[in-house]
């Protein structure tokens, strides 16, 4: 019997950085910690068997991608946050067919002892 594989997810979890997102004052200006987690389903299944990163997706270069960003503007919301990070792999990634994205902010300021709070979204190629 044959048998092939017909999709392939990557995934990165425990993306640890420090931005300037949030609603109030204080957040955009000392900053929040964040957790990210990926899941990206695409085209990149043929590197089971090739071993080669140039049939995958380089997950160095999603991590990059993350950070990159995060510093490029402030957002309010964490939905916004996690949006414009599926957005914005979609756009760089040719292989990326499908996103998961979870953004937590960890220690959210004014909610008492609360470790997170978080958001998660699914995104795909149009």
């Amino acid at each position: 019997m044959e048998s092939q594989i017909k999709s392939a997810r990557l995934i990165v979890s425990g993306i640890e950085l420090v931005g300037f997102h949030g609603y109030y004052d204080a957040e955009r200006v000392r900053g929040n910690r964040f957790r990210i987690d990926l899941d990206v389903e695409g085209e990149f299944h043929r590197a089971f068997a090739t071993d080669s990163l140039a049939d995958s997706i380089d997950y160095g270069r999603l991590v990059s991608a993350v950070r990159e960003i995060n510093r490029i503007r402030k957002y309010f919301l964490i939905e916004s946050f996690a949006e414009a990070i599926a957005t914005g792999l979609i756009e760089r990634f040719p292989k990326i067919r499908r996103v998961s994205i979870r953004v937590e902010k960890l220690n959210p300021p004014r909610l008492g002892k609360v470790g997170s709070v978080a958001v998660e979204l699914v995104k795909e190629r149009s």
